[in-house]
């Protein structure tokens, strides 16, 4: 488990390959995304680290009910009784009446996107609360941005901190040199380059993604050059 502060009071829990992230604040800490299933210990750690537990987390979020951002949703409301927060069209499978929805995949990575829809569904949680984006109900100074395409009813997060943060989930990816892709797991599609040219309208210094290290400044920026290329 690697624990990174990405800006005051905000931190990436990592495995290597997916990313959670805590938000502390004078309320508590919501937590963003929640790892693959069984790995709520990594998230307990990341908490013990910042000097918090599972009792002080008020806010789940999740960006989408693929298992490896809601995995450990259940087993962390049951241990923080936290209200679970995603959107109406993803809760079904976040509540497990129905499989989560396979990703867009491009047709080269056709064979990786089997076998991780082979994968065991995340242990089905209740939602608490259903966000969009023109409903203000988030803790703090977060807000939801509307971004599906990965998934049926994706949400980003933008935290009004540090100059705007944008918890981007699988909605894009970032390259090691700090450019915007879609990443593995996203074509082209209609609704996929709509969320993307969303997110470009916006105003924010940091990204903060699923499946790689963020982006520390320009993050805006970077997503405008992506789109402008469409």
């Amino acid at each position: 488990m690697a624990l990174e502060s990405i800006a005051d009071g905000v931190y990436q829990v990592g495995l290597g390959y997916v990313n959670s992230y805590l938000v502390d604040g004078d309320e508590g800490v919501t937590l963003i995304d929640t790892l693959l299933p069984r790995k709520e210990g990594v998230v307990a750690d990341g908490l013990r680290e910042i000097g918090r537990s599972f009792e002080d987390v008020r806010a789940i979020l999740l960006t989408h009910s693929h298992a490896d951002h809601a995995g450990s949703a259940a087993a962390i409301k049951a241990a923080s009784s936290a209200a679970v927060y995603a959107s109406e069209s993803d809760a079904p499978a976040i509540r497990g009446d129905m499989k989560p929805p396979n990703p867009p995949a491009p047709w080269y990575v056709q064979p990786m996107a089997l076998i991780v829809s082979l994968l065991p569904a995340p242990p089905p949680t209740a939602v608490d609360v259903y966000v969009s984006e023109s409903n203000d109900v988030l803790p703090g100074d977060l807000r939801a941005i509307d971004t599906p395409g990965h998934t049926p009813g994706h949400t980003s997060y933008l935290l009004d901190r540090a100059g705007g943060i944008l918890f981007v989930g699988d909605a894009a990816k970032a390259t090691k040199d700090g450019r915007v892709v879609r990443g593995y797991f996203n074509r082209s599609t209609t609704a996929v380059d709509a969320s993307l040219r969303h997110i470009a309208e916006l105003d924010f210094q940091m990204a903060a993604f699923g499946h790689s290290d963020p982006i520390g400044t320009g993050a805006a920026a970077a997503f405008r050059s992506f789109v402008a290329a469409l």
